[in-house]
């Protein structure tokens, strides 16, 4: 069975935006994306999901998280998702520059479901990006309520 997969971005990068937008586009599974380009908002609309205030139309599916963002990087955004019971569910997946092994290692010991780098070719991050949506789509159990 096919799903729709309701994608939220968290990212600073207007350039790497694009790039993983265009990796969506081209991914068999058809993706809604929302986009949050600063890890305060992030952290404000996320807190909101599930009340009527919330600026998203539904709970995400997934969430493709920059490692590297200002005011609050990453690793810490990931860290307040996974530990709040209303979020703690939906598959975070890490996006960065960054190959070094102590940033991966970071990113799953804080419970990160997937990492992707984004130093890798176009085609690459597009199959990469493709692969993820068509797990989550098509193979695994997604427990947020949709």
């Amino acid at each position: 069975m096919r799903r729709d997969l309701n994608i939220l971005l968290i990212d600073d990068n207007p350039d790497h935006i694009k790039i993983i937008i265009w990796a969506l586009e081209q991914s068999e599974v058809k993706n809604k994306v929302s986009v949050i380009e600063d890890a305060n908002r992030a952290l404000a609309v996320l807190d909101t999901i599930d009340t009527p205030h919330s600026v998203l139309n539904r709970k995400p599916d997934l969430i493709f998280l920059d490692i590297n963002l200002p005011t609050m990087n990453g690793i810490d955004l990931l860290q307040h998702i996974k530990s709040n019971p209303v979020l703690k569910s939906i598959p975070v997946i890490m996006l960065s520059s960054s190959d070094r092994f102590e940033d991966v290692e970071k990113a799953y010991e804080n419970g990160a479901n997937t990492y992707i780098s984004k130093s890798k070719i176009f085609d690459e991050v597009a199959h990469a990006v493709n692969t993820v949506c068509v797990y989550w789509a098509n193979i695994a159990q997604l427990s947020t309520g949709n």
